[in-house]
């Protein structure tokens, strides 16, 4: 029976494993293939003599260091992609193999067999702790594999040693998220005060260097162990130990947290509560069959601390762009140098088919919060939230209890998808308002229509591939992976905008690309509202209505 638990947390994460270390992997011989070009012309030297100090201190390294292939993958890599995708991973896979299952009552029938409370946790915890060594197990021996090809000359000691920093620091919080759900037996408080710990750690560590009033903070931040000294020049040090610890001790206060208490169970029939006050009775509904009579309310409810995360960091990565802008334009001449000598298919691979366009302001901001990274999110925000609105409620049966409400099927969906656009509408206009305070601070110039469009289209394809999701799963249901599709879908369709802008042959592909349809061949912050965001706003419009047409006829799996 134990192995089978350890078995099965292995196996409920093989996909986000694969997904997660392929993504990493990619990232990892991207960056290594990246480093020698970028290490051998002097205008990129250039540029980095003239960024703050305080901006490279933020990232944990300084610009001697950076200009080393051991201090730009550190940056680049170890600093925040890495420790923000393990984190993400661990952190959620640990409140669904713990809390999540209590809540939903699988915890009571695991925990009937003839197995001991402890076994139980630990295995659990075991598999995910195991699932997260196997991904930095793969990102490792990627780098390892890199390091000749590349002539990157990092120590293989180096090498092992960071892949080991960033595993315990995944498992250090993922132990918060283990004692806090072993505390409180809710999900949303084991993830959100993980997650919460997790940002203000990482806030801690950059920014002391900034802020004196931090320093002693800094000292016990597992961010400061985790990357402090460098473990990818360094070695092997004291913060191993220190995140060993901590994940230890934290662990064993979660075990006997939840030897010695009761485990809650969601009821599938909820009874009414009678509170009397003053003699006189009043019925209280509970939370759970309040938001069942409102899918829009639940949505909403359940997107809540999501919308915050990602329109923040979205928030933060627009004004970095444009902070260290000034300091880029000061010597524009070194930064055109370095575009022009770089290859164009690096820039195509990024969405930037007119790379001449990042000597401007316009061009500079929209290659990170427009072309590559905000519609990652944007995209993975939208679809992730029709997954867990329709996909994931179908599967668990839960969408057939809302369906039995007297509501139509298609409101009930309509409802749905309406909160999940309002909520990607809510992470979108978070970087739209500090890209328009940072235009004003520090005079970009590019005007309140060009953001306002930009963000617009942003918002829009993102709907586009959820739209594209929602028409999978009311065509086929949960037979069909219609998440992976899209994401697949999106994947090629960013592919065909830049290698179509590669060769004049591959142009009639690019025109089919929702990716050509908001970058076009200027930066979105370039450019007002295009007429083909149109095309955009009605192939989403499309599929969503061909969607209900299909769902209403289908019937639901249990």
């Amino acid at each position: 029976m134990t192995a089978a638990i350890l078995v099965k947390s292995l196996r409920d994460r093989r996909r986000a494993l694969v997904g997660n270390s392929l993504g990493l992997v990619a990232l990892v011989l991207w960056l290594g293939a990246l480093f020698p070009i970028l290490r051998d012309n002097q205008g990129f030297t250039d540029i980095m003599e003239r960024v703050p100090p305080e901006m490279l201190t933020a990232f944990g390294t300084d610009l001697a260091t950076f200009l080393t292939a051991a201090g730009f993958l550190s940056a680049e890599f170890f600093a925040l992609f890495a420790p923000l995708l393990i984190l993400i991973f661990v952190i959620s896979a640990v409140v669904a193999e713990t809390a999540t299952e209590e809540r939903e009552g699988l915890m009571d029938m695991v925990l009937s067999n003839p197995v001991s409370r402890r076994r139980v946790f630990l295995e659990k915890a075991g598999g995910v702790a195991a699932a997260a060594l196997l991904m930095v197990a793969v990102i490792t021996v990627a780098l390892l594999a890199a390091n000749p090809v590349f002539g990157l000359d990092l120590p293989v000691v180096g090498v092992a040693a960071a892949g080991l920093s960033l595993w315990l620091l995944g498992t250090s919080f993922g132990a918060v998220a283990l004692l806090v759900g072993a505390f409180t037996g809710r999900s949303t408080a084991a993830g959100g005060m993980a997650g919460l710990l997790a940002l203000l750690a990482w806030f801690v560590t950059s920014f002391s260097g900034l802020l004196p009033w931090l320093e002693r903070a800094s000292a016990v931040s597992p961010f400061t162990w985790y990357r402090e000294p460098n473990p990818l020049i360094t070695g092997f040090g004291a913060g191993h130990i220190w995140l060993l610890v901590t994940t230890v001790v934290l662990l064993a206060v979660a075990v006997l947290l939840f030897e010695r208490r009761d485990i809650a169970t969601e009821r599938a029939a909820l009874p009414d509560v009678k509170v009397r006050r003053r003699a006189r009775p009043r019925v209280r509904q509970p939370r759970s069959a309040w938001l069942l009579t409102d899918p829009f309310r639940k949505v909403i409810w359940d997107r809540r601390r999501s919308v915050w995360a990602w329109g923040g960091g979205l928030g933060v990565l627009s004004l970095a762009m444009f902070s260290a802008w000034p300091a880029l334009a000061q010597d524009a001449d070194a930064l055109a140098a370095l575009v022009t000598s770089m290859p164009r298919e690096v820039f195509a691979m990024f969405g930037l088919t007119n790379p001449e366009a990042i000597v401007t302001p316009a061009g500079f901001v929209s290659s990170r919060s427009h072309q590559s990274i905000g519609p990652i999110v944007v995209i993975f925000f939208c679809v992730r939230g029709v997954s867990m609105a329709l996909i994931r409620q179908e599967a668990s049966g839960v969408l057939d209890l809302e369906l039995a409400q007297p509501a139509s099927r298609s409101r009930i969906v309509a409802s749905k998808l309406a909160a999940v656009a309002l909520s990607a509408g809510v992470v979108v206009l978070i970087p739209t308002v500090v890209a328009l305070a940072a235009d004003l601070r520090w005079e970009t110039e590019l005007g309140l229509g060009p953001i306002l469009a930009a963000s617009a289209g942003l918002y829009l394809l993102g709907l586009f591939f959820a739209g594209l999701a929602l028409l999978l799963w009311a065509a086929k249901g949960t037979s069909l992976p219609a998440v992976r599709i899209a994401g697949i879908a999106a994947l090629a369709t960013f592919l065909m905008n830049g290698l179509g802008a590669l060769a004049d042959g591959l142009r009639p592909i690019r025109l089919v690309s929702p990716f050509y349809w908001y970058f076009g061949d200027a930066p979105p912050l370039a450019k007002g509202f295009e007429p083909s965001y149109f095309l955009l706003l009605a192939g989403t419009v499309a599929m969503a209505w061909v969607a209900l047409v299909l769902f209403r006829r289908r019937d639901t799996s249990v």
